[in-house]
């Protein structure tokens, strides 16, 4: 197009970031919230010359020396060059230490801002102008290393288990636990997460080539298609691709393993659904993998203990467990419809009469109040005529109360009743006209509730007579 323009003569601006947009206008894929932050020490550093990124030159340099050019307020260092891998693309930064004079200070977080990085720093700080030794925490590095090559390799796998659709939606790596987020219409089977951990794992087994190298975007993108945007559109002409041997590639600034074999175990630990159409894959690889795993039967010994059962047969004695569970269940519920009969026998003998409605109201101390639905709910279904109020005395007033169709047709329900008897309590009742519940704090209140609502309920009743 600028060739063009030229033969015609008109001048054509081209952006700097020309491709993001065409890329952006054709990728239509989920997107979880981002939140971006500026740091206000932009300014300071806006006058020194780009940062050079040696973790680029070589991921694995554990150890480097840099020239100081700035320290800001004692906390922050700037380098002419740095191993040191600045927090981006869902991957922490790194951390460890500065020696310098026979000192060190600790290097907490690393941020790039625009072309420079900044080191956060804990302790004494280098004076401008002097060389500094770096140290990276290199267990730290290789398990984000790790899991950020395990990343590529788990989308690659879902991609093949799931289908074409699956798009990355969001990734955040960790030491010990790494999350990956998926599009996909619905919630992942237990069957597909065993597949995408086993493909993975096969992945790593092929002990495949890691590479990563630098490309004009317009190359890229004729070679590898806008699948390279897996973790959104990155800036540039010029842009950084990492290609798992066959199985994946995605433009990326992150860190990653030689080869696939140095990932390790790649343990899914679980999954969840984040929002509609994105599922997340929380993972672990390397050693903290074989630590998911390690919990995980830890946690089966202590039920086997618990069981005093064999390992092997802790699924059958759970299985067990829950038949007997549910057996019981069902035999303290008859027992408790039986009870309920009786209790509800007793009641119907002291209940009071008023007009054609019998009424019966009680307070039945520290019964359970689901014990007491059944009661009141048995009362009624005998008698369509009848109104019923029973109180919970517990660490607060309970009551539930039921009528019967008759009394609702003479336009008293159980609602109306709740309310009334929940006001000497100081709390609150509803429901429903034929059921309704409610309670309050003042439990010493409770015999103040039952005269209320039986002076209610005569004088509604009478009122109806009339």
């Amino acid at each position: 197009m600028k060739e063009f323009a030229a033969e015609e003569n008109f001048t054509v601006l081209i952006p700097e970031n020309f491709y993001s947009l065409v890329a952006e206008r054709h990728i239509k894929t989920p997107k979880l919230p981002r939140r971006t932050t500026k740091l206000e020490i932009e300014e300071k550093v806006s006058d020194l010359p780009e940062t050079e990124s040696l973790y680029y030159k070589d991921q694995y340099m554990a150890e480097f020396d840099a020239k100081v050019l700035r320290v800001l307020e004692g906390k922050t260092v700037v380098l002419d060059k740095t191993a040191f891998y600045p927090e981006g693309g869902g991957q922490p930064s790194d951390k460890g230490y500065l020696q310098f004079r026979g000192q060190k200070c600790r290097v907490l977080n690393v941020q790039k801002v625009g072309k420079v990085i900044l080191h956060e720093i804990e302790g004494p700080p280098p004076m401008e102008g002097e060389t500094v030794h770096g140290i990276i925490d290199w267990d730290r590095r290789l398990s984000l290393m790790r899991h950020h090559t395990a990343t590529h390799l788990l989308l690659g796998a879902a991609r093949r288990v799931l289908g074409e659709h699956v798009w990355q939606a969001g990734a955040q790596k960790g030491t010990e636990r790494s999350r990956l987020d998926i599009s996909h219409y619905r919630r992942l089977s237990l069957r597909e997460i065993h597949q995408i951990e086993k493909l993975a794992n096969m992945a790593v087994m092929m002990n495949m080539p890691v590479k990563a190298f630098w490309m004009a975007r317009e190359e890229a993108e004729r070679r590898f298609g806008f699948r390279l945007y897996q973790g959104g559109v990155v800036p540039g002409r010029v842009i950084r691709v990492v290609k798992s041997g066959d199985w994946d590639v995605e433009a990326c600034g992150g860190t990653h393993c030689k080869s696939t074999g140095e990932v390790g175990f790649i343990k899914i630990v679980h999954t969840e659904r984040v929002q509609d159409g994105v599922e997340r894959i929380i993972f672990s690889a390397g050693l903290p993998a074989i630590k998911a795993v390690q919990e995980e039967e830890l946690k089966i010994h202590e039920i086997s203990n618990v069981l005093n059962v064999p390992f092997d047969r802790v699924d059958k004695a759970v299985g067990n467990l829950v038949s007997e569970w549910r057996a019981l269940r069902q035999e303290r519920d008859r027992l408790l419809d039986t009870l309920s009969s009786f209790v509800a026998d007793r009641l119907s003998e002291e209940a009071i009469k008023i007009g054609e409605i019998k009424v019966i109201i009680q307070n039945m101390k520290e019964t359970p109040i689901d014990q007491l639905i059944k009661v009141a709910n048995t009362l009624v279904s005998r008698e369509p005529k009848a109104i019923v109020a029973l109180f919970h005395e517990g660490r607060n007033a309970r009551f539930v109360v039921t009528v019967g169709d008759e009394v609702i047709k003479r336009g008293l329900t159980a609602d109306e009743i709740a309310r009334e008897a929940a006001a000497p309590l100081g709390g609150g009742g509803s429901g429903r006209p034929n059921f309704a519940q409610g309670g309050g704090v003042n439990t010493d209140k409770i015999p103040e509730a039952i005269k209320r609502t039986v002076a209610f309920l005569k004088a509604k009743l009478e009122k109806v007579r009339r």
